[in-house]
């Protein structure tokens, strides 16, 4: 569920299949769109409920770029692309140890253009998400440990 702030009331939940299409729809159109994180799929880079996303148009995918893709009608994620091949792609949060998603190029409904993560702010071409991005390790028993440490870290740490 994503919840949205509301006037008068302080926030209205809505089921992300009602909310995230209308944020592809505002997308489409032109509007970058920026989004609390919910869930924990791409830790430990961003936390849930604290850090942020700001979207955009779907721009060519890449191996290694953080998407939001319909998987399924109505469902959708916000994960690190692992793979391409022959239109299909496969997608990992990176606090994901095992599974991955995919989905055609085509469904991709946007790209990442800032995250924001602690208040600070940062472009996923620039040199610091990069070494964050390259150094997550894609062997699963290794990410398993660290997500583990991680998991165990104080809350003002992570």
């Amino acid at each position: 569920m994503m919840e949205v702030a509301a006037r008068h009331t302080g926030s209205v939940e809505l089921p992300n299949e009602i909310f995230l299409k209308e944020v592809c729809t505002l997308i489409a159109d032109g509007h970058d769109v920026t989004l609390r994180v919910r869930g924990m799929s791409m830790r430990p880079f961003l936390e849930d409920r604290r850090d942020k996303i700001v979207l955009t148009r779907p721009k060519t995918p890449k191996v290694g770029d953080a998407v939001l893709a319909e998987i399924a009608p109505g469902k959708y994620v916000y994960h690190r692309i692992i793979k391409i091949e022959d239109g299909r792609v496969t997608l990992k949060g990176d606090g994901n140890v095992y599974g991955t998603e995919q989905c055609g190029t085509k469904d991709i409904a946007a790209s990442t253009k800032q995250l924001i993560r602690k208040g600070k702010s940062y472009l996923p071409e620039g040199r610091a998400w990069r070494w964050y991005s390259a150094l997550w390790p894609s062997n699963a028993l290794v990410r398993r440990v660290l997500l583990a440490i991680h998991r165990r870290l104080p809350r003002n740490w992570r």
